[in-house]
């Protein structure tokens, strides 16, 4: 079959849930939706499904495999986006709002969801606990469409109306919101993130101005900045700017961030004040951009907007304010060099003493750290955390105390072996220490077993265990 319909395939008598576009989501009975333009990895995935007992395969010309479950169409893209009337009948009627950027995205969609109403739904970095029913696949920031369609196909997603989604630059690169169109999109700001996959700041510019062409968006709405404007300049679409400039569409007039934030702005010749119940670095502009996507998409009056402003809070992991004893925490997401900046700019004023920990494992965009670095430099004190060592079991530990670690180790483990053998061998560690590791296990007066367990974690080596219940 060259072209396919799937109406002739008799979807009524599959249950949706099993519609997944993923091999990873594949089990038994499902019907998994699946293309490549790389004809190997095509195969791959389909070989894979098939042993997994798949119900039926749906996918281009370019696959190999020539099983009778597999359906080969020449217009596998427009089966594709048919099947989204399958997971989401309405999906076309919501109206839909995407929001991209380096830093921001989450505060700005968390504020817009709260300004447009309890029939409004934010997906993005902190909603991973929405799609744990529907995906085996890490979250991301921007879940693949054809997730997010089958979640707003259940009965009970079918009240949300205005779909919020963070717009990732992986996710628009790679063309994962390809079949439904923004109503008002929205850009915050850009600097260096992601540079193990875009390379270069242009690139990782590019894939965010695919928002804001006319192929996703109908408008959009942008802060008065460098990046902003370049947004403004590269697009032909309809456009709202917020700055304290007197042209602007939304002109900040007065503004205070700290202890609350506190607002005078202009929006057609009409002048609004606000005091609001957040705080943290530039949340006055993440609150400035929600405000002016939910005005400018026409959905709702501004009086209705301004009557929403006091369910305003900031999102969970965004400037976290933590009261201990004579000390303030402040727990933020911030994990670019710009954002970590701003956070420390931002709490200098008000606090004697600044001390800031962030952590930079990890192999992903590694020239990052450095910058990261140089980006406290105005705190009084910098704690930097580095990558967690690969745990090892105690089934392990016994095995690398008693044998050459070379016969029983691949590559990866003997790597970890060479990072651990300190901690696990006693012959490498001075003696009088070792006298003191057994003094203290001695003095647990419980079987073995549990000694062990509590030794490890009164000591602070639980991550040598990768499997606590071995002990």
């Amino acid at each position: 079959m060259s072209e396919l319909n799937l109406s002739e395939l008799k979807f009524s008598k599959i249950d949706i849930k099993n519609f997944v576009n993923s091999s990873l989501d594949v089990e038994e009975g499902s019907v998994l939706f699946i293309n490549h333009d790389n004809k190997d990895i095509l195969d791959k995935y389909v070989d894979e499904s098939l042993k997994k007992k798949v119900k039926l395969v749906i996918t281009s010309l370019n696959c190999s495999s020539n099983d009778e479950k597999v359906i080969k169409a020449k217009n596998y893209n427009e089966v594709f986006l048919d099947s989204y009337n399958y997971l989401c009948n309405d999906y076309e009627s919501k109206k839909y709002f995407g929001i991209t950027g380096t830093n921001g995205k989450t505060t700005t969609g968390s504020y817009l969801k709260e300004l447009l109403g309890p029939e409004s739904l934010f997906i993005g970095t902190n909603e991973d606990e929405l799609f744990s029913e529907i995906t085996n696949e890490k979250h991301l920031t921007s879940p693949k469409l054809f997730n997010i369609l089958k979640l707003l196909g259940r009965s009970d997603f079918k009240k949300y109306n205005n779909i919020i989604l963070e717009a990732s630059s992986h996710a628009l690169d790679q063309d994962r919101f390809n079949g439904i169109r923004f109503n008002t999109s929205g850009f915050t700001n850009l600097s260096q993130d992601h540079f193990d996959y875009h390379t270069t700041i242009e690139n990782y510019f590019n894939s965010k101005l695919k928002l804001f062409s006319n192929q996703l968006s109908d408008k959009y709405v942008y802060i008065d900045n460098e990046w902003g404007n370049k947004v403004a300049q590269n697009s032909s679409l309809p456009s709202f700017k917020i700055s304290s400039d007197t042209q602007a569409d939304l002109q900040i007039l007065e503004k205070k961030t700290y202890p609350k934030t506190s607002l005078k702005i202009e929006i057609n010749k009409k002048i609004y004040d606000f005091e609001l119940d957040i705080v943290g670095p530039n949340f006055y502009q993440n609150f400035l951009l929600a405000f002016s996507m939910a005005y400018y998409s026409k959905i709702k009056k501004i009086d209705e907007i301004i009557e929403n402003i006091s369910n305003l809070k900031n999102p969970k992991g965004r400037f976290d304010l933590i009261n201990f004893k004579t000390n303030k925490i402040i727990v933020d997401y911030a994990h670019t060099p710009e954002s970590i900046s701003q956070v420390i700019k931002y709490v200098n004023p008000y606090f004697s003493k600044v001390v800031v920990l962030f952590g930079a494992g990890g192999n992903r965009d590694k020239e990052k750290r450095k910058l990261m670095g140089t980006a406290s430099q105005f705190a009084d004190n910098v704690i930097v955390t580095g990558a967690r060592q690969k745990p090892l079991a105690s089934k392990k530990i016994e095995k690398w105390v008693s044998l050459d670690p070379r016969d029983f180790c691949n590559e990866v483990m003997l790597r970890n072996y060479k990072r651990n053998e300190s901690l696990v061998n006693l012959a490498l560690i001075p003696s009088a220490i070792v006298n003191q590791i057994n003094e203290k296990y001695d003095n647990y007066k419980i079987p073995p077993k549990s000694g062990l367990l509590n030794y490890f974690i009164k000591n602070r080596l639980k991550l040598l265990m990768d499997k606590i219940g071995e002990f």
